[in-house]
């Protein structure tokens, strides 16, 4: 039986479970995390769900989250969303009106995100969604959900400005990928940055989603004959297309993948094709961001190991304690529980952390958020750009496919 809005608060309020003004004190702070366990999802949910384990680790260790100059321990309570939206909104009402819950630290997938923020907006309870970045999210008017990752439709963003900070910068972009939410929203984001930054497309075209030959895409590249050629697909389909090219022996001077391109899917399918291929992700370990609670980039990689059996985190983790760290921070900084009291708060963040810089715009989205860009060299993925964390620079053109 669903709870009133109403009844929940009057609830709430008898069993001390919410902070007027900050007056009254509270055990724990308890947040909710319906996360994909199982299902379609179930790799990311709990790489996701590692993330806001450890960041629940590392804020107990220091003794709890500081409200009001009083250390509160933390407690975060887990349910599998089994991959599917409907079952993440009930579950997320449940986190709410049942387990009365703080706030909420969201599901992987925008797709899913997109149910469960009417259920956290209806109540007046934070979501914090790092791994939703679906622009419509955003779009909504919803004001108690925030992203500290860039958005789809910035995503590719630093790509394109480092071919265009290349010495002798190509001019011709070709971008090809599924027709599917998210890679249309990159195609059209890449088209409209390319042409912002005066480069011409030569090709821009949709292959149906899950085709497995890919051959007319290639030949049709060929023909197009581009400098660059963006995929703005899924891992399977996109290493499906570059081995297309290389049978066709079509050599763009550079490709370009719109996830990170360093996975061992990508090195282990593609081989020596994988070699200077380009890739996207919205964290690196080479970062060199500074922050609390988790002092930089490399004492994350190291504590993560640690924590769980030598296990390396990815962009997935790493955004999960980092959403999870900011949602502390905005705590702090309002000194209190009240959700409207913290939404205010985390529009007033102005911090680094070890995952980047956090400024939350009005429609939650971290304006300051942007990704990292790698490419494969000697077998493996190192980051290219931006200038301050690259680690080698980028080799152009790319080595032609033999």
């Amino acid at each position: 039986m669903r709870m009133s809005r109403s009844a929940f608060l009057a609830g709430a309020l008898a069993s001390g479970l919410l902070l007027i003004g900050g007056a009254q004190a509270q055990e724990v702070v308890k947040i909710g995390a319906a996360v994909s366990l199982t299902g379609n999802f179930s790799r990311e949910g709990n790489l996701l769900k590692n993330g806001y384990a450890y960041w629940e680790k590392l804020v107990n260790e220091a003794g709890g989250i500081n409200v009001a100059g009083k250390k509160v321990k933390v407690q975060v309570i887990y349910y599998d969303d089994e991959s599917k939206p409907q079952s993440s909104a009930r579950l997320t009402e449940k986190l709410i009106t049942e387990d009365n819950v703080n706030f909420i630290l969201g599901p992987y997938s925008s797709g899913i995100a997109t149910a469960t923020a009417a259920i956290s907006e209806k109540y007046k309870v934070i979501t914090m969604t790092p791994m939703a970045t679906a622009d419509s999210l955003y779009q909504r008017g919803y004001k108690f959900i925030f992203c500290p990752a860039p958005l789809a439709s910035t995503t590719l963003d630093p790509m394109l400005d480092m071919i265009k900070k290349l010495p002798t910068p190509p001019a011709t972009v070709a971008i090809a990928g599924p027709d599917d939410l998210f890679p249309n929203v990159f195609a059209g984001a890449a088209q409209k940055k390319a042409e912002a930054l005066g480069f011409k497309i030569a090709y821009n075209s949709k292959y149906p989603k899950g085709a497995v030959d890919l051959s007319s895409v290639a030949t049709a590249l060929k023909d197009a004959n581009p400098e660059v050629l963006i995929l703005t697909g899924y891992v399977q389909d996109s290493i499906q297309l570059v081995k297309a090219l290389q049978s066709l022996k079509v050599n763009p001077k550079i490709i370009g993948f719109a996830f990170a391109v360093g996975i061992p899917d990508v090195l282990s399918a593609l081989g020596p094709a994988s070699e200077d291929l380009i890739g996207v992700q919205i964290w690196d370990p080479a970062v060199k961001y500074k922050g609390p609670l988790v002092a930089d980039a490399a004492a994350y990689v190291s504590g993560y190991e640690k924590e769980f059996g030598g296990s390396k985190p990815n962009y997935i983790t790493a955004s999960g304690t980092a959403g999870a760290l900011a949602l502390q921070l905005a705590i702090e900084k309002a000194g209190s529980l009240d959700p409207v009291k913290v939404r205010d708060a985390m529009l007033q963040l102005d911090v680094e952390t070890f995952f980047g810089h956090v400024q939350f715009d009005q429609t939650g989205v971290d304006k300051k958020a942007s990704a990292v860009i790698s490419q494969v060299q000697g077998g493996t993925a190192v980051p290219v750009y931006p200038a301050e964390i690259a680690a080698k620079p980028v080799r152009y053109p790319r080595k032609p496919f033999e």
